[in-house]
């Protein structure tokens, strides 16, 4: 893409701004012909950040790295910072139907007019620094995302960032970042290996190169070559590598005490001997073990705040200690996602999420059943639809196979156009298993069809994607 000489017209609007950003290389699309390394590398970002200021550097940034889970942990976490008295802002990817979901400042509104003034500030500059601009002509869409994110926080005065890596880790565009408060690694899969390596450990190398001297460093449940890449790298950059798994004894899920409550209540049982009660508005037991990592990080962070984990003796008082858990688990029920466990509607239950490797969807399955509870005379219906790359074979194998299978009828779409994907293989996958299975293309069509088998009656999942998630969630409940 070549710049003009004259810079653009000043945008009216932060819709177009972001229409500007997405015109430019959208790695997140994939990735284009030729030399990859001219497009995915730091050197771009640091000279970006460097004409403005550093804005990165103006307030403490958790950064999170993994292949599930970072977007909710990172949430649970920015309300419990909130609650210690923080401004936290929350820069998260991808969103599911507009730019804004990126962008948080936690407990407000968007901040509308101070982001389009940050915005035109950065545009009025851009066409001039992009001439110098090493690999390519100009800065890709995630780029300018993450650049435009650290600008608004520092604009509105944020003190805090909760900062998610995009693809891996070490030459993401966030990991401009050199002093992190603290990196949180939730869990570490095969993803992007046509980038990131093929081997489990090549991938949580590349996501552990944002570990730097002097942060403090979490990591969720691993698989053995993850936790011996953390180990390894903590060893190199002198940091202590703590584990949710040192902490946490035990999560066990609690019965509903009324069939109106919505929310999934959990125990977890800590090592030090303290019990703790939470409530989620977002379902399954990794979403309990998100915010057990979010509480241990955020306590450890702000351990003299309304949500340390214990008052001092000399100024305990049991209504004091009553009403901060109460506001604990107030904090953490507030938190809901675009996309994550998103109910379209209770009766009977209608839920999308953008999980996408086997273990996630067999998670949310399961709390989707749980809190469905179908009835033998009224299946349940998946709509799943997957982009190129993920594992669908064994997602079919999770949902479908065997007794404990949950689903018997499928509909296999696209999930958008936002990224290549070949339903007719996902299709294969499903009736490979036993299942039976509708391929509609067209989603549009495939929801339609869907609510005509479900006559509000029979529960919905739609899962496989963010992409499906956000295709459906545009529709919602009257398909055109």
């Amino acid at each position: 893409m070549n710049m003009p000489d004259t810079p653009p017209r000043q945008a009216e609007t932060l819709d177009e701004v972001f229409a500007l950003f997405e015109s430019r290389t959208n790695l997140e699309r994939g990735f284009p012909p030729g030399n990859l390394k001219r497009l995915y590398r730091l050197d771009r970002m640091r000279m970006l950040c460097e004409a403005f200021d550093r804005p990165q550097e103006a307030f403490r940034v958790i950064h999170l790295v993994g292949s599930k889970g970072k977007g909710s942990t990172a949430a649970y976490i920015a309300a419990l910072l909130n609650l210690a008295g923080r401004r936290v802002g929350i820069y998260a990817s991808p969103h599911l139907s507009d730019y804004r979901e990126r962008f948080r400042v936690v407990g407000e509104e968007f901040p509308e007019e101070i982001a389009l003034s940050t915005a035109r500030g950065m545009l009025d500059s851009l066409s001039r620094l992009e001439k110098n601009l090493r690999g390519e002509a100009c800065a890709t869409t995630f780029e300018l995302l993450t650049l435009f994110g650290f600008l608004l926080f520092r604009d509105c005065g944020c003190d805090t960032a909760v900062v998610e890596a995009g693809l891996g880790g070490r030459l993401d565009a966030t990991n401009v970042v050199t002093r992190p408060e603290a990196v949180i690694c939730t869990p570490i899969e095969k993803e992007h290996s046509d980038v990131l390596g093929r081997r489990l450990s090549q991938i949580a190398r590349e996501k552990a190169a944002v570990i730097k001297p002097g942060t403090r460093l979490w990591t969720a449940r691993q698989k053995l070559p993850v936790r011996a890449v953390l180990t390894l790298q903590a060893r190199k950059q002198k940091v202590r590598l703590q584990s949710l798994t040192s902490r946490l004894a035990d999560i066990r899920m609690l019965p509903k005490h009324a069939p109106e409550n919505d929310g999934f209540s959990w125990q977890l049982r800590w090592k030090d001997g303290r019990r703790e009660s939470i409530s989620l508005s977002m379902g399954g037991r990794i979403q309990a073990e998100n915010a057990a990592l979010a509480l241990e990080v955020s306590r450890r962070l702000e351990p003299n705040s309304s949500i340390a984990a214990r008052l001092p003796s000399s100024s305990r008082d049991d209504s004091i200690e009553e009403r901060r858990g109460t506001d604990i688990v107030n904090a953490l029920y507030r938190v809901s996602l675009p996309g994550r466990f998103q109910m379209l509607r209770r009766h009977p239950l209608i839920i999308i999420d953008g999980a996408h490797t086997p273990r996630s969807v067999s998670a949310i399955a399961d709390a989707f059943f749980r809190c469905a509870r179908p009835h033998p005379d009224s299946p349940p219906i998946l709509v799943f639809g997957c982009v190129m790359g993920k594992n669908h074979y064994q997602i079919a194998r999770r949902l479908c196979r065997g007794p404990q299978g949950f689903f018997k009828e499928i509909i296999i779409s696209t999930p958008g156009r936002f990224k290549p994907s070949n339903p007719e293989s996902v299709a294969l996958s499903f009736r490979r298993i036993g299942a039976r299975v509708s391929l509609i293309p067209n989603p549009n069509e495939a929801w339609k069809e869907a609510l005509k088998r479900a006559g509000g009656e029979r529960p919905i999942l739609v899962t496989g994607s963010f992409f499906m998630a956000g295709e459906i969630a545009r529709m919602g409940l009257e398909p055109h």
